[in-house]
C-alpha cells in the first residue's frame, strides 16, 4: 500500500514538472484577464459578439470618413492637396480591410492566414534558416550595440580627419594657382571653387566636432569590466532570465525524478530483483537511460515555448543540434558501451576483471559500474561505463583466490621482509616488520615482490655440511642423529605442537664438505619466529657436531711451489764435439 502511495505522488510530481507553470512570459496578464472576466461575469459567447459590434461600428466610421474624404477631393483642384487626401483614403481603405479581417476572424473562430496561404513549392533553407538564426543575431547584436557604436564612432572620426586634410590640401593648391592667374574669368572661376571647397571643408569639421563630441559622451560611460558584466548579467535575468533559470529547473527536476524512480524501481521492486540479469530487463534500462535525457531535454524546450521566447530556444536547438554533430563522431564507441550495458560486451557482470593490476569481479554492470575484491579494505569502486573499454573479463572457479593475503597475515617478500599485513586496500599495503616498525607498499608493488604467505603453513630449508674425515659415518648415522637433536632440542624451546615434520637427508658431497638438507616445516602459529627459527636450527647443528665430535668443514686454501727452473748448459768455445 505504501509503495502505491510513493508511485502516485511520484506520477502527479512528474506531471507538475513537465507543465510547471503554463505561459511563464504571461502568465500573469493571463491570470488578470480571467479574474476580471470572472469579476464581471461575462461569458465567452457575449464577448465575441460585444467585440463584433465595436468592428462594426469601426468599419461604419471608417466608411464615412473615406465618403468624406472622396466630397473633397472632388472639390480640390491643386495636384499636392489631391496627392495627399489620396494617401489618407488609402490609409483608411487599409484600416477598413483590417477591420473586416479582424471581424471575420472572431465570426469564424479560425486564423484566416492558414486558408489564403498558399502551398510552399520549395524549401528556401537560406530563409529559414535566416528566420530561425535572426531573433538570436539580434540578440547578439543588442548586446554588442554600444562597443559597436563606439567602434563606429571612432571610424567617422578618422574618417573625416582624413577628409579636412583632403579640403586643406585641395586649398592650398587652389590658392597658389590663383596667385599666378591673370585672367579675371579663370581667377572668378577658381575664387568661386575656392568657396565651395572652403564650405566642404566646414562641412566636414561640423561633422568632426560632432562625432567626437558623441564618442568622448560615450566613452564616459564606460565602465569598468566588473560593472559592464553585472549590468549585462542584470539584463539577462531582467529580460530572459526568468525563462532561462526555470528551464533549467525543468531540466533538471524531470532527469533526476526519471532516476529517482528507476533507482526506486531498482532498489524496492521484487519483481525486478528476479529478473533485473534478463536480457530484455537490461535492453529496457538501456531505452529508459536514453528517454530519461530525451524527456528532461524536452521538459527544456516545452518551458522555453510556452515562455515564447525565440532567442532562448533558438539556442538550446542549436545546442542540442551541435551534441548531435559531435555525437555522430563517438557513434561506435556508444555502440560498445550499449554492448557493455546490454551484458554483450568484453566485460560481464559477475566475472573476473583486472584493472589498475588488481582482480576484480564484476558485481554489477551499468552507467555506473561497481568492481569489488572481497580480501581488501574498502575494496569496491565505482567507474563510469566508459572506464570498461579495451577491458576482458572471463569466468572465474570459486577457489580463486582474490588476494595472495589477508589482514593478519605475515608474508615474506622477495625483498627479504618478513612481516605482518597490518592493513590492505586498493591504493596500499601496510606490514607490521618485526621490532615494530610499519612499512608501507603500494599494492600494485607489493604484488610484485611476490609475497609468500606463510600465515597457514611454512617450511625453512637449511644445509650444513661436515668435514670428509666422517665420509664413513655419513650416510648411515649423522643424518638420524641429527634429525633427533633437532627435534628433541626445538620441543624443549616450546614450538612441540607447531612442528609438522623434522627431515634431514643427505644432499650432497661438495668441494670440502659433506652436506645435508634440513627441512623443517612448522604450522603458521609460529610464523612470526621465521627467522628465529633458521637460527636456532643452525645452532643445534652446530651444538650436535660439538657433542658428537663431527668437525665442520671451512674453506681451505691450497697453495702450490712451482718448480725452479734448470739452468741451461753452456760449452765451452774452444770444446770440440766428437761423434760416437
Amino acid at each position: 500500500m505504501k509503495n502505491i502511495k510513493n508511485g502516485s505522488f511520484i506520477c502527479i510530481a512528474a506531471l507538475f514538472l513537465l507543465f510547471p507553470c503554463g505561459n511563464l512570459s504571461y502568465g500573469q496578464s493571463g491570470l488578470q484577464t480571467v479574474q476580471e472576466e470572472e469579476a464581471q461575469g461575462v461569458p465567452e459567447e457575449t464577448a465575441s459578439l460585444t467585440a463584433l459590434r465595436g468592428i462594426i461600428q469601426i468599419m461604419e466610421e471608417i466608411q464615412g470618413q473615406i465618403a468624406v474624404k472622396k466630397n473633397e477631393l472632388a472639390g480640390i483642384t491643386e495636384q499636392e492637396q489631391r496627392i495627399e487626401i489620396i494617401k489618407e483614403i488609402e490609409k483608411l481603405k487599409e484600416h477598413l480591410n483590417t477591420s473586416r479581417e479582424n471581424f471575420e476572424e472572431i465570426a469564424t473562430g479560425l486564423d484566416l492566414k492558414m486558408f489564403d496561404a498558399k502551398p510552399q513549392k520549395q524549401f528556401e533553407w537560406k530563409e529559414e534558416a535566416q528566420v530561425l538564426i535572426g531573433p538570436i543575431i539580434n540578440e547578439l547584436k543588442s548586446i554588442t550595440a554600444r562597443p559597436r557604436l563606439i567602434e563606429n564612432l571612432r571610424t567617422q572620426v578618422s574618417y573625416h580627419e582624413k577628409k579636412i586634410q583632403f579640403v586643406k590640401n585641395a586649398l592650398r593648391n587652389i590658392q597658389e594657382l590663383t596667385a599666378h592667374v591673370h585672367d579675371e574669368l579663370l581667377k572668378k572661376q577658381l575664387i568661386a571653387l575656392e568657396h565651395e571647397w572652403y564650405n566642404k571643408g566646414k562641412q566636414c569639421s561640423t561633422e568632426l566636432t560632432i562625432a567626437k563630441y558623441q564618442l568622448a559622451e560615450k566613452e564616459s560611460e564606460k565602465k569598468s569590466l566588473l560593472e559592464s558584466s553585472q549590468k549585462l548579467v542584470k539584463g539577462f535575468f531582467k529580460s530572459r532570465g526568468k525563462n532561462f533559470i526555470f528551464s533549467i529547473i525543468a531540466f533538471f527536476s524531470v532527469f533526476f525524478l526519471l532516476r529517482y524512480i528507476h533507482r526506486y524501481v531498482y532498489r524496492s521492486s521484487s519483481v525486478y530483483k528476479s529478473v533485473k540479469h534478463s536480457f530484455y530487463v537490461r535492453l529496457a534500462e538501456v531505452f529508459y537511460h536514453i528517454a530519461t535525457f530525451i524527456g528532461a531535454t524536452s521538459a527544456l524546450l516545452i518551458v522555453l515555448y510556452i515562455s515564447g521566447d525565440w532567442v532562448l530556444l533558438g539556442l538550446a536547438f542549436i545546442f542540442i543540434f551541435g551534441m548531435i554533430w559531435t555525437a555522430k563522431q563517438t557513434l561506435p564507441r556508444f555502440y560498445e558501451q550499449c554492448k557493455l550495458l546490454l551484458n554483450l560486451g568484453t566485460v560481464r557482470e559477475n566475472e573476473r576483471v583486472i584493472y589498475n593490476g588488481l582482480p576484480w569481479r564484476v558485481a554489477s554492470l551499468n552507467l555506473y559500474t561497481y568492481l569489488v575484491n572481497p580480501e581488501l579494505k574498502g575494496g569496491m569502486l565505482r567507474l563510469p561505463i566508459r572506464e570498461l573499454e579495451g577491458i576482458r573479463s572471463r569466468q572465474f572457479h570459486k577457489d580463486e583466490p582474490w588476494f595472495p593475503s589477508k589482514e593478519n597475515d605475515w608474508v615474506i617478500l622477495a625483498d627479504g621482509t618478513l612481516g605482518n599485513v597490518v592493513i590492505q586496500t586498493p591504493e596500499i599495503v601496510k606490514l607490521l616488520v618485526i621490532g615494530g616498525s610499519d612499512k608501507t607498499y603500494s599494492t600494485v608493488e607489493f604484488l610484485q615482490q611476490k609475497p609468500i604467505n606463510i600465515s597457514t603453513v611454512f617450511c625453512l630449508h637449511i644445509t650444513f655440511g661436515v668435514d670428509y674425515q666422517h665420509q664413513a659415518i655419513s650416510t648411515s648415522e649423522i643424518p638420524g642423529i641429527l634429525r633427533e637433536i633437532i627435534l628433541k632440542e626445538l620441543s624443549k624451546s616450546g614450538y612441540e605442537k607447531d612442528i609438522n615434520s623434522i627431515v634431514v637427508e643427505f644432499k650432497e658431497a661438495g668441494s670440502s664438505s659433506l652436506n645435508y638438507s634440513i627441512l623443517a616445516n612448522f604450522s603458521g602459529r609460529v610464523a612470526r619466529d621465521y627467522y628465529k627459527l633458521s637460527r636456532a636450527i643452525q645452532k643445534i647443528a652446530v651444538d650436535a657436531c660439538n657433542k658428537h665430535g663431527w668437525t665442520i668443514h671451512f674453506t681451505q686454501i691450497t697453495l702450490h711451489n712451482a718448480e725452479k727452473p734448470q739452468p741451461k748448459r753452456v760449452l765451452p768455445q774452444n770444446t770440440k764435439h766428437e761423434r760416437y
